[in-house]
C-alpha cells in the first residue's frame, strides 16, 4: 500500500489551520523552496519529516523517534517547537472529531452525566455548553482558587491531586466522561483544596458555575446524578487513600491505570512518565521500574511517552481490590451515565 503524503501533508495544513504550505514547511524543519520541490515532483520527502507529519496525525509511537532524530545543534528548541506544532494539529483533530459529533448530534453525549439527563434538561443545558480542547498536562486549577466552570469531560481525563505545603503532589482521583470536574462549588467547598490537571488529552465540555449552580437547585435528575457521581467520586479518594499507603507502588500503578482506561476509548493512553510519576508521587525512576516489569510480563507497550496496554486481564490480576471497589461502585451508582 502507498502513502499518500501530499494527502496527509494536506490534511495538516487543514487541521492546523495553517495559511500556506510554506507555514507547515517551516514547522517541519523544511525551506519553501524545498516544499515547492517535493509539491512538482522534484525530490522526495525526507524521512524526519514524514515522522513529524504523523506525530503531528495521532501516530505518537514515533514520538520518541522523532525527537531522537533532530539535529543536536539547538535541540532543546527544535524539541519545543516539534511538540508546539504537535498540539496545534492535535486541537484541530479534536475539535474536527467534536464538529463530527455535533453533526451526528451525539457531541454533549458524550459524557455520561449529560447523556443521562431527560430531554428537557437536554434542551435546557446544552445551548449554554462550550467545548474546548485541553492539552496533557494542562493545569485547570489549583488549590485556593475559585471556579468559574464546571467541566465534563467526553475525553478528556482529568487527575485531581492533593498538594503538600513542600510542593510533593498524590493523585487522589480520576475524572472522565463518567462525570464532571468541579464539584466543590456544588457543595459550598471553595476555593478548592485540590490541584486539577489534564491526564489524557481532549474534549471536554464547560458550564459556568452560576449556571450550573441554578440548575443543580432546580433539583431532578441533574441533582440525583451529581449526587450519585458525588458518592462515587468519595469511594475513590478513600480506596485511592488505602491503596496509597498499603499497597507497594506495582499495584498502585496497575489501579491507576485501569482506571483511566475505564474512562477512555482506547487501550492505549499518551502520558509521560513524570507525569505518571507526580500523579503517583513516587520518582520517575521507580514508574520506569514498574513499566519494564508490565512489559516484561507482555502487559503493556511503554516507551516513555505512551502505554499501551496489549493484556487487560493480566494487568487485573496484577492490581489491588481497590481497583475492582471502585469499578464496582460506579456501576453500581453510575450504571445509566
Amino acid at each position: 500500500m502507498t502513502t499518500d503524503w501530499h494527502a496527509l501533508y494536506d490534511d495538516v495544513k487543514l487541521l492546523g489551520q495553517f495559511g500556506s504550505d510554506a507555514q507547515v514547511a517551516e514547522c517541519l524543519g523544511l525551506t519553501r523552496a524545498q516544499i515547492s520541490a517535493w509539491r512538482t515532483g522534484k525530490s522526495e520527502l525526507g524521512t524526519l519529516a514524514k515522522l513529524r507529519i504523523l506525530d503531528a496525525l495521532g501516530q505518537d509511537t514515533l514520538r520518541s523517534a522523532v525527537l531522537s532524530l533532530l539535529p543536536h545543534q539547538n535541540r532543546a528548541l527544535l524539541e519545543a517547537q516539534h511538540l508546539a506544532f504537535v498540539a496545534r494539529v492535535s486541537r484541530g483533530r479534536l475539535e474536527s472529531q467534536a464538529r463530527r459529533m455535533d453533526a451526528e448530534g451525539n457531541a454533549p453525549f458524550g459524557n455520561g452525566l449529560l447523556a443521562a439527563l431527560p430531554p428537557e434538561d437536554q434542551a435546557r443545558i446544552v445551548p449554554h455548553l462550550t467545548s474546548m480542547t485541553l492539552p496533557l498536562g494542562a493545569v485547570v486549577y489549583e488549590p485556593g482558587d475559585r471556579l468559574q466552570h464546571i467541566y465534563l469531560p467526553a475525553t478528556a481525563v482529568f487527575s485531581l491531586l492533593q498538594v503538600t505545603d513542600d510542593g510533593a503532589t498524590t493523585e487522589i482521583a480520576v475524572i472522565g466522561r463518567d462525570g464532571l470536574l468541579g464539584l466543590a462549588a456544588f457543595m459550598g467547598g471553595e476555593p478548592v483544596p485540590s490541584r486539577a490537571i489534564v491526564q489524557t488529552e481532549g474534549l471536554t465540555y464547560c458550564l459556568d458555575v452560576d449556571f450550573a449552580k441554578e440548575e443543580l437547585a432546580r433539583g431532578g435528575q441533574l441533582q440525583d446524578l451529581v449526587l450519585r457521581f458525588s458518592q462515587a467520586l468519595i469511594t475513590q479518594m478513600a480506596q485511592t487513600a488505602i491503596c496509597n499507603s498499603h499497597h507497594p507502588v506495582f499495584q498502585q500503578f496497575c489501579r491507576w491505570l485501569l482506571l483511566s482506561l475505564d474512562r477512555l476509548d482506547s487501550n492505549s493512553l499518551s502520558v509521560t512518565g513524570d507525569l505518571i510519576a507526580e500523579l503517583l508521587g513516587v520518582r520517575a525512576a521507580t514508574v520506569a521500574e514498574v513499566a519494564e516489569r508490565l512489559q516484561s510480563m507482555g502487559a503493556i507497550r511503554y516507551d516513555g511517552c505512551r502505554v499501551e496496554v496489549l493484556d487487560r486481564h493480566s494487568i487485573e490480576t496484577q492490581a489491588c481490590g481497590c481497583y475492582h471497589v471502585v469499578r464496582r461502585e460506579y456501576e453500581r451508582l453510575l450504571r445509566d451515565a
